[in-house]
């Protein structure tokens, strides 16, 4: 098996961007990162719009925002598919991390990429590579 090639942003990652004023060190982090491939998750997807419609009071205002990422993500949004259901069938049920988080840390794993999120010691309990672009300018360098 050949080793990360890409990113896979969490949730927590999307949102920080789309804030009027995102965290510098995370806008730095992924500049630096632009030649690789940077991927979603359709189920990061889903939780945006979830988080969406509660912080509008159950309104839809952040749908024209969620197209718009949709569209310029459009071919590097990854499913939850066969390959990853079952990549994600030994990570089930792990009593620390949540079922959407081990979901994407499947995809990660499916497609060989390195999850970028602020919870990467949740993903590290699934022995999947994950590195918090908060934190990357406090510490060495990432190989990614």
């Amino acid at each position: 098996m050949r080793g990360p090639s890409g990113l896979l942003l969490d949730t927590d990652v999307v949102a920080e961007v789309r804030r009027a004023e995102p965290h510098p060190a995370v806008v730095d982090f992924l500049q630096r990162r632009r030649h690789l491939g940077i991927y979603i998750s359709a189920l990061s997807v889903a939780e945006l719009h979830l988080l969406g419609s509660q912080d509008a009071g159950g309104s839809d205002d952040g749908g024209a925002w969620l197209g718009e990422l949709a569209s310029r993500f459009s071919g590097f949004i990854l499913p939850v598919d066969l390959d990853v259901a079952m990549a994600w069938a030994p990570m089930a049920g792990h009593p620390d991390v949540t079922a959407v988080d081990s979901l994407i840390a499947a995809t990660a794993v499916q497609h060989c990429l390195t999850i970028v999120s602020r919870n990467v010691e949740g993903y590290r309990k699934l022995a999947v590579p994950a590195i918090d672009p908060w934190q990357v300018g406090q510490f060495a360098e990432s190989p990614v």
